[in-house]
């Protein structure tokens, strides 16, 4: 769980997000988008469906800006999120998928660093890339 601010307009709301590698995009609860980012979902556009844990669900899209970082190193990010139009198909936790996110950042998880071994820390940094996105969508070749 990444601690974040979340920032649309003049609205915060700081917040944890579930960082999941294994998630394309990134998606917020209906109660954060409604009671913290004052947004009335029945105004959203449908735009497609996702589909998850809860099943196929209709979905729009909201962008919001994110505040994250420790001490002095502090990050902010324009996320696309996804919301869902069916309230019976909500997310159980908001979520940081991989795109945009583990594509301009590079996330560690490291363990060792407090008294208790099962705790770690997240070790989140700029990524610089030698190719460009359009790149990694053909297979690369592996030398045997």
């Amino acid at each position: 769980m990444l601690p974040v601010t979340l920032k649309r307009t003049s609205q915060t709301f700081p917040t944890m997000l579930l960082v999941d590698s294994g998630a394309d995009y990134s998606m917020l609860q209906r109660e954060i988008v409604q009671e913290a980012l004052h947004i009335d979902i029945s105004t959203l556009p449908e735009k497609g469906e996702t589909s998850g844990v809860t099943g196929k669900a209709k979905i729009a899209w909201i962008t919001v800006k994110v505040l994250f970082g420790q001490k002095n190193l502090q990050f902010e990010e324009d996320i696309p999120f996804q919301v869902s139009l069916e309230p019976e198909k909500d997310t159980p936790l908001s979520l940081l998928g991989r795109l945009p996110f583990f594509y301009k950042y590079r996330v560690d998880y490291r363990m060792g660093y407090t008294t208790d071994p099962a705790l770690g820390k997240f070790v989140i940094y700029p990524e610089t890339h030698k190719r460009q996105p359009d790149d990694y969508r053909r297979p690369m070749n592996i030398k045997r």
